[in-house]
């Protein structure tokens, strides 16, 4: 059985794990391009037995990188929980890595979007008022903003206030909607296109976030690095 050098956790679709599990092995595919000479594995915490059975086939040194938006509930006590003691480190979020502004931002201007024009951040967000989604968010447009040279983003919440369509419903036809999701499940593909049409939206909503040009590379890039850094520790304390 090969060993992993580095799992890739996300969440899932509870309520039907199977589809879910197999687009982030997709994903995880296209990430794995980018390091041919590191084994990548793949895990939904949705999917039962998933992560339990990759843990198992973890090597000496791997690391778990958490393809979530911000650094909390799912991250901090939900994943945290589930990897116990196992000896793996676990890796800054996704959602929070500091290249991410810069590459969304290229892929905001790929796309059409030039200085002066709208554009619409739409997150998840937390129904039970746990700061970190909203931090990550709002740091992330703040990055964002930075990056396109002092846009002007709106950010919505599917779970919170503000909420999707009260920040969406004054925007002009020309707004570009970028979801900060880590994967296209039904909360992009139905709630986030439901509360849009909920407010005759009119602007155009791009791919999830990780689906942007030069994201997967950047994922890669950070598991090398993490790794290194691992290794280099490892050389020094036994040196």
């Amino acid at each position: 059985m090969d060993h992993i050098d580095a799992l890739i956790v996300s969440h899932g679709q509870p309520s039907s794990p199977d589809p879910a599990e197999a687009a982030l092995a997709a994903y995880v595919a296209q990430v794995q391009v980018h390091v041919p000479d590191l084994r990548l594995g793949s895990a939904t915490l949705a999917k039962p037995g998933s992560l339990d059975a990759l843990l198992e086939r973890m090597a000496p040194g791997a690391v778990i990188y958490p393809l979530f938006m911000s650094d909390g509930w799912f991250v901090r006590t939900c994943l945290a929980g589930r990897v116990g003691d196992a000896p793996f480190a676990v890796m800054t979020p996704f959602g929070m890595d500091p290249d991410l502004p810069d590459l969304a931002a290229s892929g905001l201007r790929a796309e059409g979007w030039a200085d002066g024009d709208p554009l619409l951040l739409v997150a998840h967000g937390s129904g039970s008022g746990r700061p970190a989604p909203e931090r990550a968010t709002d740091d992330f447009a703040k990055a964002l903003a930075t990056a396109l040279g002092g846009a002007n983003i709106s950010v919505g919440f599917l779970e919170q206030s503000p909420t999707i369509p009260e920040v969406a419903k004054g925007l002009p036809d020309n707004v570009l909607c970028l979801p900060f999701f880590a994967m296209e499940g039904d909360h992009v593909r139905e709630d986030v296109h439901e509360e849009l049409g909920e407010c005759a939206f009119k602007g155009r909503v791009l791919p999830v976030i990780s689906q942007l040009p030069g994201v997967d590379a950047m994922v890669a890039r950070a598991i090398k690095a993490k790794l290194a850094e691992g290794s280099a520790a490892q050389q020094a304390a036994s040196a």
